[in-house]
């Protein structure tokens, strides 16, 4: 698989994400039980499949951070700052918890936000996963990451009611083994081909065990992974049989195209969705799902396309360095 086929690949593959994601979130219980159960550990799982280490840690923080930190910013003046005058005004909430609210980040973000818990996850998944990759042997990484899925049921089930820690630090331990994960998915040889069959079974099962077992679910902002290992194993056969779907739409561009827009667009709609779909059903009384799910998308990659039209919007927003370096010119930022 070339770098273009497989870059269009991913955003196929995310594109189908994202859309699980919004669904996710507007849908009743009765179907977001069984998006929840992939749709998060998918990002992380693809995350780990583009993880490439770099051996000078400063640099590839600096590039990391203006990736991802810069457009979470952004993005939070855009939507945090209007979302928490509102509930100010309408005495929901303190200015004190206004104030703090954005520096914890992760599950202290609530309403239009909740979804940031995962920019900063996601971002520390990435340093130490870099980290490890340069410290440590291949063999204590995988004991590592035994250990980190262990540590992460010892919290969910031992210490239910545990408050999290700023940026959901503590829902690293959960992601950190998923990305590591893809980051190994990508190195596998070898096509499983006519074996392939098995994962579609046991999809068949997943889904049925779902529907018997509630509980069989991700909400990993909450730190909530369901039932231990088999909650993980359940996600990764949803993974790996979206992985195979997706190989079969990649084939054919006409199908592909959409998805892979979706997919270049996915951390722009991830931000503007919830505060977009919210709006509708608050202030228009937009109360069917279905409305709000492709009102939520076209608004969303509206926005996307509006900001990735201007160089302040793809450097603001994006989190494009090179726009970055274009709007405001700092010298010391072109040895980045």
């Amino acid at each position: 698989m070339n770098t273009s086929s497989r870059i269009g690949w991913i955003d196929t593959l995310k594109g189908i994400g994202i859309l699980t994601v919004v669904a996710g979130h507007i849908f009743p219980d009765s179907i977001a039980r069984y998006l929840f159960l992939f749709h998060m550990p998918l990002f992380f799982f693809i995350g780990g499949f583009l993880f490439k280490p770099s051996a000078d840690w400063k640099e590839y923080l600096t590039k990391k951070s203006f990736h991802l930190l810069v457009p979470y910013v952004a993005f939070l003046c855009l939507i945090y700052v209007p979302y928490e005058i509102k509930e100010i005004l309408t005495g929901k909430e303190t200015i004190a918890k206004g104030l703090v609210r954005p520096v914890l980040g992760g599950r202290f973000l609530i309403g239009w936000t909740a979804v940031f818990w995962y920019v900063t996850c996601f971002f520390l998944v990435q340093q130490l996963m870099n980290f490890l990759m340069n410290k440590v042997s291949k063999k204590i990484i995988g004991l590592l990451m035994f250990a980190s899925l262990v540590i992460s049921y010892a919290i969910n089930n031992f210490i239910p009611h545990f408050p999290g820690l700023p940026w959901n630090a503590d829902v690293v331990f959960a992601a950190l083994p998923i990305f590591y994960m893809g980051y190994l998915y990508k190195g596998m040889q070898g096509d499983p081909g006519k074996y392939k069959w098995v994962f579609f079974v046991l999809l068949a099962g997943v889904i049925v065990f779902t529907y018997y077992y509630p509980a069989n679910r991700y909400d990993m902002k909450t730190g909530n992974y369901g039932i231990p290992f088999v909650t993980l194993f359940s996600s990764l056969v949803v993974v790996l049989c979206l992985i195979e779907i997706v190989k079969i739409i990649a084939v054919n561009p006409v199908v592909s195209k959409p998805f892979s827009e979706l997919g270049t667009a996915s951390m722009v709609i991830m931000y503007l969705h919830q505060p977009v779909q919210f709006i509708a059903l608050e202030q228009f009384s937009i109360v069917s799902p279905l409305a709000r799910f492709f009102i939520a998308l076209a608004v969303s990659m509206g926005g996307y396309y509006l900001l990735n039209s201007f160089t302040i919007g793809r450097a603001l927003f994006m989190g494009s360095l090179p726009d970055f370096k274009k709007v405001f010119g700092r010298e010391k930022l072109a040895t980045v």
